[in-house]
């Protein structure tokens, strides 16, 4: 699932650049528990642009509707939430305001695939962020959207979402992922032969 970019330079020279899907790493990258700076590089750049289109091809191959560049292993602020038909690219994200109404509802992520836990977040949130051309945005997020918003700002901050649960609620948790992995790997390995 590999992208080719063609850069026309200032010598009149085009020159090709192949673009694949970034490595997502597991709950242990060390990076996942540090809090990333402000990106300081003035927008829009061409090394932002690729990580982007990367970040997104990420994302679509391993099916989430969320990613940060941590996860990536990319020390960069920046974090993509969306669909396939509607993806909105946060750098420099900061929550403005939040709802004092809280709902729990089950969350997973990518780095940790088949852990899902419940946990409260604000029903809505006002946020703000630079987009990939250097404007900055406000946004209203409500629901699904403003949880993903939360959940993807947690990793800039150098926070998992499992810390907030208790450990019997992990505990629980781990074992559902367990069966969910197995089965995951037996129907891969089945398809194999298919």
């Amino acid at each position: 699932m590999s992208e080719i970019l063609t850069i026309d330079t200032s010598s009149g020279i085009s020159k090709e650049i192949r673009l694949d899907p970034l490595p997502l790493y597991d709950e242990k990258l060390p990076m996942l528990n540090n809090q990333i700076p402000e990106y300081t590089d003035s927008l829009p750049n061409e090394r932002m642009n690729n990580l982007i289109r990367r970040m997104k091809m990420t994302m679509k191959q391993f099916g989430g509707i969320g990613l940060s560049a941590n996860q990536c292993g990319v020390y960069e602020r920046v974090f993509i939430i969306g669909t396939d038909q509607f993806q909105i690219v946060c750098i420099n994200p900061k929550v403005i305001k939040t709802s004092e109404q809280m709902v729990k509802d089950n969350e997973g992520c990518l780095s940790f695939p088949g852990l899902y836990v419940k946990i409260e977040r604000p029903s809505w949130v006002d946020v703000e962020f630079v987009n990939e051309n250097g404007q900055i945005k406000q946004m209203h997020l409500e629901g699904l959207t403003a949880r993903c918003f939360m959940h993807e700002l947690d990793h800039m901050n150098g926070i998992k979402f499992t810390k907030y649960v208790g450990p019997v609620a992990i505990q629980m948790a781990r074992k559902k992922q367990e069966k969910i992995m197995k089965k995951f790997m037996r129907n891969k390995n089945n398809a194999l032969f298919i």
